[in-house]
């Protein structure tokens, strides 16, 4: 009867496993579902986990097809990022990041990217299990440490009586006790198979806390291996080839992910609190066989590693294709960009994606241009929404736009500059140095879109309209489209014949300021700084002061 009992509780346990599963799967499916083409919940990032990828990635690619630290940080990027991330794994949000901080001037590449990402925007079932298959990954922390793994898998071999050899003699040991065991069914035997069953499971519990996080990236690895090997084994998503890149990638790993799923679906077990789940796993672990497979695929991998880092990368390549069609569908307006050879921006009804309701702006740069305008009125704003689209048209061939035409170019900002205590480094130090860094990024080669926000502003005027326009002009005469906002009228008249120029301005209205948003041809003629004291009510005297002060500034 007891034993009846036992086993209706262990049957029980194990409907209820299954049906929480069952629930589980349910809820994910309808998250994705709702979530497509949504605006993504804003959540915070650990970007120093993120960007592991990126750190190792960065070392195989071309400066003159990176986006410089400071060009990242000037254009929020980080926002950007998270307002484009809907990414089902940690894979997809690596690769996703990694991608944004490059400008690749090979058109293949956006063209297998479209197809991908025409493929999910088209197809939601396929799209939708994609993404649930994804999903089985998770975003745990841990995982996303491993491409920093990958890199450096020598360093992650075990060490001391944990070792590949000590483990196959413990194992043998025990295999023979065991035989003697059971072929004598003498006393001393049982004894014998008992002391090293327990010396064997002390091992394993000391090298299992001491190893953890290496016994954990298993878990990772062959998640990955699994899903890439699911996705390419999936007709609809190799029809066309489409996906023909993952099924040459995933081949080589087949064998190795067929000899370790049992460790990673016993290890989940463990994780889900089953306690016949975690007694097994201790039985099993008193074999050494996780180690003996551990080392295994460690030496696999060392032999395979840009195989496996390729494997990541596409199945990275799949999450953000999904997460860019997302993106796509959540804007008010997108297009795909035309790339033209010549040195010209044509930006038909442009907008910053980090805006819900947008002020779009039509324009076409063939030079150089100074933007003026008084404070607010949207230069800022305007300046980096088109530094923006000339990075995302490149690297998720996506833009924020009625239509778009775009050279092939790397972009470099100078804009939040602060100033560097630590460094000992005043504000002009910072950003003459930011300047200078523009300098050396020019090439023949590949043309350079420079966006500057106030160019010099830590000095006195009369200096700063001296030095702002011969570095104006030097940038004008190389392979360089120079986009500067400033206030600074001057900078304007003296560089006149060379930089065309625009402006944003705006209205006052019963005491109110109305800003449009709009961008005009010509150079504004408006101030506003006082008007905005009084509008954010200053104390009286400081506004009459105040103009008072301009007055006889005009006078002199």
């Amino acid at each position: 009867m007891q034993i009846l009992i036992a086993v209706g509780i262990l049957i029980l346990v194990y409907v209820i496993i299954i049906l929480e599963k069952k629930i589980s799967s349910k809820r994910i499916r309808i998250k994705i579902k709702e979530e497509f083409g949504k605006k993504p919940e804003t959540r915070k990032c650990s970007f120093e986990k993120i960007e592991y990828h990126w750190k190792e990635y960065t070392k195989t690619i071309p400066d003159d097809e990176k986006i410089d630290d400071i060009t990242w940080n000037d254009l929020d990027m980080n926002n950007v990022y998270c307002r484009i991330n809907n990414c089902s794994s940690f894979v997809g949000e690596q690769i996703l990041y990694s991608k944004l901080h490059c400008l690749p001037k090979n058109d293949l590449y956006r063209e297998l990217l479209e197809k991908k990402i025409s493929f999910f925007a088209f197809n939601d079932r396929e799209r939708e299990q994609t993404q649930f298959l994804l999903s089985s990954l998770g975003k745990d922390d841990r995982d996303f440490y491993l491409p920093r793994f990958i890199a450096n898998l020598d360093t992650y071999r075990i060490s001391g009586i944990w070792r590949y050899q000590t483990m196959r003699l413990l194992q043998i040991l025990l295999g023979l006790s065991l035989l003697l065991a059971v072929i004598s069914q003498e006393l001393i035997f049982l004894f014998l198979l008992g002391g090293i069953f327990l010396n064997n499971l002390v091992i394993y519990a000391i090298g299992k806390n001491k190893f953890e996080v290496n016994l954990d990236m298993v878990d990772s690895i062959i998640g990955v291996i699994g899903v890439g090997n699911t996705i390419a084994n999936t007709k609809k998503l190799s029809y066309e080839n489409r996906f023909s890149d993952l099924m040459k990638v995933v081949i080589p790993f087949k064998s190795l992910w067929n000899s370790m799923s049992i460790v990673q679906i016993r290890k989940n077990a463990v994780y889900s609190g089953d306690i016949v789940a975690i007694i097994y796993d201790y039985i099993i672990g008193a074999t050494l066989w996780d180690f003996v497979k551990y080392d295994q695929m460690i030496s696999k991998l060392m032999s395979n590693q840009n195989e496996f880092m390729e494997l990541y990368q596409v199945i990275g390549e799949i999450d953000t294709a999904i997460s860019i069609a997302s993106f796509r569908e959540s804007l008010p307006l997108f297009c795909r960009p035309s790339f033209s050879k010549e040195n010209v921006l044509k930006m038909k009804q442009i907008f910053h994606p980090l805006i819900d309701e947008p002020v779009c702006n039509t324009i076409e740069l063939d030079n150089s241009c100074i933007i003026t305008g008084s404070n607010a009125s949207g230069k800022s704003t305007y300046i980096k929404a088109v530094a923006i689209n000339v990075i995302l048209g490149q690297n998720i061939h996506t833009c924020m736009a009625d239509e778009i035409t775009l050279p092939y170019a790397k972009v470099i900002t100078s804009m939040a500059v602060r100033d560097d205590l630590m460094a000992k480094e005043s504000y002009y130090i910072k950003e003459i140095k930011y300047l200078k860094r523009i300098v050396e990024n020019l090439s023949e080669e590949r043309l350079v879109i420079c966006i500057i926000d106030e160019i010099l502003r830590g000095t006195n005027t009369e200096e700063r309209i001296a030095a702002s326009a011969s570095i104006l002009k030097y940038l004008h005469n190389k392979n360089c489209i120079s986009i500067v906002a400033s206030h600074d009228i001057e900078l304007t008249e003296v560089l006149d014949d060379l930089y065309d120029n625009y402006y944003f301005t705006e209205q006052m209205e019963d005491k109110d300021i109305i800003f449009d948003y709009k961008i005009y041809r010509g150079v504004s003629n408006s101030k506003n700084a006082i008007k905005l004291l009084h509008h954010e009510r200053f104390p009286y005297e400081i506004i009459e002061e105040a103009q008072k002060n301009v007055h006889m500034r005009s006078i002199k």
